[in-house]
């Protein structure tokens, strides 16, 4: 007999399948189905790629995804937290609903993934990370991937990753499939190889950073020893050198003959804090840095080249949008995220009345909502200390707090974010923190600044 939980899995699995608007659950793909290909970058803001109007940083490959493709300029992480983000990515539900709120709580075995679903339709499947976290013990995204290839040691480089899946990419490229890749390069501590550490020349702008006990578990930076004239140039390196690394990925797509039947979709987890808002190099708080993160999709044939959306967008919409272009729709009411398929007609379509963001273990909600930003701490959280009300996307670096000026719409704000997150958290999945860790990742969660 099956596990309950098993047991739970699978009805919700048959009732995705039911929504789908297509006859022939059970048929073998077809040799002429479009592929999938996934890749997620770690820790890029959107606003240092060239596409996103960057005019220093080298990123020649992604700029010319976006030019052969769609550009959602507006585009939110649901998290500023890895797994949490990509947990969204792959269910299209915000946190409370999929409870995966660290780097610790593996997705519950009752979420319904993208890679499982189109799994079921017939694609092979596969995937690699380049962050230890994301394996399958801790993370468990394994769900509905046919080959998983794991991190061994804390990180790998985009190099070190492309080794093999490209290799496993070229195998699976026989049928259709759904492929997903991880990079981690620009998470820190950054350290671009050569030449991409020394692209940038060190700048002379800044003073080095105050010593801040709060801010992660660098020694350095608790001990105010690092000039952001040295870092900021690494991290664009690191960017440049991913750039390259992807470049050679959708090189393999040309090689393969595969590229004008294969939908691209690029999307970071979030961003990261330069110098902004006393926050130095770290994913801390839900300002602009590290919620706004690009979101790239080529589709040849089925997308126009150059074809931008300034609608406000979620990664949470990334399920859907990618079912709709293979011919598949889902109910509006099973996820939080919505298509993004008629944006590309319509640049007055919204596909969201309002978006919601967390960052990690729920101490800062956020609301977008009619061209503002509502965030609010819940508990004592050094990055975000009162609640503040911005126009994101008017005032990107969120210099002018509007709570006082609107009080009547912070009211309102907060009350909507508030309920929605009480009531959300009811419906929420059993995800379960894992609190005996292995050795190793723990050590690499501890490295990485995430665990103490």
């Amino acid at each position: 007999m099956l596990h309950p939980k098993l047991l739970l899995k699978s009805a919700t699995l048959m009732s995705v399948a039911l929504l789908f608007c297509f006859s022939g659950c059970e048929r073998r793909q077809d040799p002429g189905t479009p592929n999938v290909l996934l890749i997620t970058l770690d820790t890029v803001r959107a606003d240092y790629l060239g596409c996103y109007g960057n005019p220093e940083v080298l990123t020649p490959n992604i700029d010319r995804l976006a030019a052969e493709g769609a550009n959602f300029l507006n585009n939110v992480a649901p998290s500023q937290c890895t797994n949490p983000a990509h947990a969204s990515i792959f269910t299209g539900l915000y946190l409370a609903f999929h409870g995966v709120y660290d780097n610790q709580t593996p997705l519950a075995e009752e979420a319904v993934t993208l890679a499982e679903i189109l799994r079921q339709r017939g694609y092979r499947t596969l995937a690699g990370v380049s962050a230890r976290h994301l394996n399958t013990e801790n993370a468990n995204f394994t769900q509905g991937f046919d080959e998983f290839l794991e991190c061994e040691p804390v990180e790998m480089t985009a190099g070190e990753r492309n080794r093999d899946f490209l290799k496993k990419l070229r195998k699976v490229s026989g049928r259709s499939f759904f492929a997903w890749v991880h990079y981690y390069d620009p998470h820190g501590d950054y350290a671009p190889p050569a030449p991409y550490d020394t692209l940038y020349p060190v700048g002379e702008n800044y003073k080095p950073i105050p010593g801040k006990e709060v801010m992660d578990l660098s020694e350095d930076k608790k001990n105010g020893l690092v000039d952001p004239d040295e870092i900021i140039p690494l991290y664009k390196g690191e960017i440049s050198y991913l750039d390259h690394q992807i470049g050679a990925l959708l090189k393999l797509l040309v090689d393969l003959k595969i590229e004008e039947q294969t939908l691209v979709i690029l999307v970071a987890d979030h961003g990261e804090s330069m110098t902004e808002k006393e926050i130095y190099f770290c994913h801390a708080g839900l300002y602009n840095q590290v919620t706004h993160v690009p979101l790239i999709m080529r589709f040849p044939g089925k997308i126009s080249p150059g074809s931008e959306f300034a609608g406000l967008t979620s990664s949470v919409d990334i399920l859907p949008t990618a079912l709709e272009f293979l011919g598949y729709k889902m109910s509006h009411s099973r996820i939080d995220g919505r298509s993004l398929v008629p944006a590309l007609t319509d640049p007055d379509y919204q596909p969201h009345e309002f978006v919601i963001v967390e960052a990690v273990d729920g101490i800062i909600g956020g609301l977008y909502q009619a061209g503002y930003k509502y965030i609010k701490p819940y508990g004592d959280e050094w990055s975000v200390t009162e609640d503040h009300l911005f126009r994101p996307f008017l005032d990107y670096a969120e210099a002018e707090d509007l709570k006082y000026a609107e009080e009547e719409r912070t009211r309102r704000m907060e009350s909507f974010l508030d309920s929605w997150l009480e009531e959300a958290k009811k419906k929420s999945l059993p995800s379960i923190r894992r609190e005996n860790l292995d050795k190793k990742t723990e050590e690499a969660l501890k490295s990485l600044g995430y665990i103490k």
